[in-house]
């Protein structure tokens, strides 16, 4: 639908009113002539432009529209808007550029939404004069330069201010500055507010939600900013350095969220309100007693991992904690035993216990947690046998963790039943038997995960971008990941005593990029078919009692980088062709029955040798793989259409072309731009 010229006709029309109705197209000249409007809102749909005739409707007092996905340009030729009684304008959520307007000439201003755009360069000192603005959201921009006590003057009803997720904006107010007004939201998450503890805040006594961080503070936390804090509902101050004892926070009686992850807080847990419901404490230096955090009856959400503690958990305590939705106490040296009760209340979706020293079995207890996402309880002293119900109780489990315990005895069957599972890793235990041939029941990884869809069991909160994470390893390297888990497909059965063949139902699961059968006691052959793996990145069958041939069907995986089929009993020539090139000899040492290339001490019978010394042949094999011209160009080619692949579809996206700028800084976004360039050149 595309809004009529018609319209400016209506010369009467003072409200109109079309929010996510599909309108395209531009916002035509002809409205400018509707000088009886006061309110616009043609929110969320698909305009594609802004008519520069808006900005002379004198009488608009209510203007918005947020979230037209097509909407964008510079604003530098509405740097000096002249709407007086403008009291409401947002263009949230757009692609707008250039610098923010001049809007010192709205004096009627309340709110003003520019978030989620892409305006930059420094903020005119021009807006210290919206003397009746309480509202300013200038976040997720790319402003620059300096924000001070000079955007503030006249200020006087703000109490809403939010500048977060502008990494290049500076915050610098003078601690003597006399605030004139006092704020009850304020939001500088990702803006640079460091190195010191910011002294100015001493002076804003009314927050409710302070959120400040990955602000670049390493300092200790002053006494006066927690005593300043009695009205706060929300704190969140997470990735800095911030140091120093946390004091007791039981007075705050509105508190109910406090993020202090990724600091260096030390001593006691302090005590918190009853009202609490979300603490998020990881990554710090606590140590000592959790048995105040035992009693919290609202508690949701509770994170302690990487931290101090050295802990028995009591039963009493461990019941209580099992309520939670979220409960993650890895890395630490906890102790004690999950509780044997069979009529244990659980409600917990995400349960991280790995890396104490936990004993005992997994208990019936677990068996009533019918919502478990993630289950982790790798690293611990667990016993027993993996129990039947593990695999019939929990329909939504995605990741089961159970590595380096004392488990024995067989798989059982009933794992075949987590039809939504996408990593099951059992590796480091003394797990015999065969491997079960329902493997194929694993639903999730029969098929290629879409990375465009949204597996909500990986987020703590579904409305918002905030992702579960889980200890994967991963070529040999354990990490945590977060941002990708949902796209992780990994089965690890690595160092257990499993023997008879690998079963042909493997191959059926084509969405895997990870397999690990090593160190075991496996026999038989390679699965011809193995090529239907075809997102495998890693495969590991050494240390095992494998026989046969090396099938050239394992060529065809042309997304392998990492594979093993050392120290077990293969023979006959390796199929030098291919993918297969690119791995060196250590990846079949040890099968006294292969020959062949890279094996260039052992030639196979019939193969033309080189006169000279070893180092000789080993040159010219090397030069024959990467002095061909087609080496190159299949090289550049695809790396053209993976790269265009990926980044053309994330561009595109405006999300994405938000956070791009942080998605290249970490060995799990490298992960993650690999596993979306192999499903992209897959699809091709």
């Amino acid at each position: 639908m595309i809004i009529p010229d018609a319209w400016g006709n209506l010369t009467s029309l003072s409200e109109i009113y079309i929010v996510n109705s599909s309108l395209e197209g531009k916002i035509p000249d002809a409205l400018g002539k509707l000088r009886s409007l006061s309110h616009l809102d043609l929110s969320c749909n698909n305009l594609e432009a802004i008519s520069n005739a808006l900005w002379n409707i004198t009488s608009l007092s209510h203007l918005s529209l947020y979230y037209n996905i097509h909407v964008r340009g510079e604003f530098n030729n509405v740097l000096n808007l002249s709407l007086p009684n403008l009291q409401v304008l947002d263009l949230s959520g757009n692609m707008l550029s250039g610098p923010v307007p001049n809007l010192s000439s709205c004096p009627s201003l309340i709110r003003l939404s520019l978030e989620d755009n892409m305006f930059s360069g420094s903020l005119t000192e021009s807006i210290g004069y919206l003397s009746q603005v309480e509202i300013i959201d200038l976040s997720l921009n790319r402003l620059e330069g300096l924000f001070s006590e000079a955007h503030l003057f006249n200020l006087s009803k703000l109490r809403f201010l939010d500048l977060s997720s502008n990494s290049n904006l500076t915050v610098r107010i003078k601690p003597s500055w006399n605030p004139p007004s006092q704020l009850e939201i304020l939001l500088l998450g990702s803006c640079k507010l460091g190195p010191y503890f910011p002294k100015w805040l001493q002076k804003q006594k009314q927050l409710n939600v302070l959120h400040v961080s990955n602000a670049k503070i390493s300092d200790r936390v002053p006494d006066w900013f927690w005593d300043n804090m009695h009205k706060c509902t929300q704190l969140e101050m997470q990735y800095n350095q911030m140091y120093g004892v946390v004091p007791d926070l039981s007075p705050i009686l509105a508190l109910y969220s406090i993020n202090l992850s990724s600091n260096m807080f030390n001593g006691s847990l302090p005590l918190l309100p009853p009202s609490v419901t979300e603490v998020n404490f990881s990554r710090n230096k606590f140590f000592g007693t959790v048995s105040n955090f035992c009693s919290l009856r609202n508690l949701l959400f509770l994170d302690l991992s990487d931290n101090l503690f050295s802990f028995h958990i009591p039963q009493s305590c461990f019941i209580n904690l099992m309520s939670l939705g979220y409960l993650n106490l890895a890395n630490n040296n906890f102790s004690g035993e999950i509780p044997n009760l069979d009529e244990l209340e659980c409600r917990v979706y995400s349960l991280h216990l790995r890396n104490n020293s936990f004993t005992g079995e997994i208990y019936k207890s677990l068996k009533n947690c019918s919502n478990l996402a993630i289950l982790d309880l790798g690293e611990n002293n667990f016993t027993g046998m993996i129990p039947d119900w593990l695999g019939e109780s929990m329909p939504e489990l995605g990741i089961l963790s159970l590595k380096s315990n004392n488990l024995h005895g067989n798989l059982p069957l009933s794992l075949c039943h987590l039809q939504e599972l996408q990593v099951l890793d059992i590796s480091l235990n003394n797990i015999s038997g065969t491997i079960p041939e329902c493997l194929s029941n694993f639903t999730m990884l029969r098929s290629e995960i879409d990375p465009n869809s949204m597996d909500y069991r990986f987020f703590l909160k579904a409305p918002e971008e905030l992702y579960d994470s889980a200890y994967i390893m991963w070529k040999g390297k354990e990490a945590e990941y977060a941002k990708i888990l949902r796209w992780l497909t990994i089965i690890d059965l690595s160092n257990n005593n499993l023997i008879g063949e690998i079963p042909r139902e493997v191959t059926s699961l084509i969405g895997l990029i990870a397999l690990n059968l090593s160190g075991n006691k496996l026999v038989g052959s390679i699965p011809r078919d193995i090529d239907q793996l075809e997102n495998l990145n890693f495969l590991d069958l050494s240390k095992n009692n494998l026989s046969g041939g090396i099938p050239s069907t394992l060529a065809q995986l042309s997304h392998l980088g990492v594979l093993d089929l050392s120290f077990n009993n293969f023979s006959g020539k390796i199929p030098w062709i291919a993918h297969l090139q690119t791995f060196n000899a250590s990846v079949y040492m040890e099968n006294p029955g292969l020959c062949g290339a890279p094996l260039i001490l052992k030639p196979c019978p019939g193969d033309k040798t080189l006169v000279g010394n070893v180092d000789e042949m080993h040159n010219q094999e090397h030069d024959n793989i990467f002095n061909s011209k087609g080496f190159y160009v299949s090289m550049a080619l695809g790396f053209i259409v993976s790269f265009w692949g990926v980044s053309g579809t994330l561009f595109l996206n405006k999300w994405c072309r938000i956070t791009i700028g942080k998605m290249l800084i970490s060995v799990e976004d490298w992960l993650y731009v690999n596993i979306m360039i192999s499903r992209n050149h897959l699809k091709r």
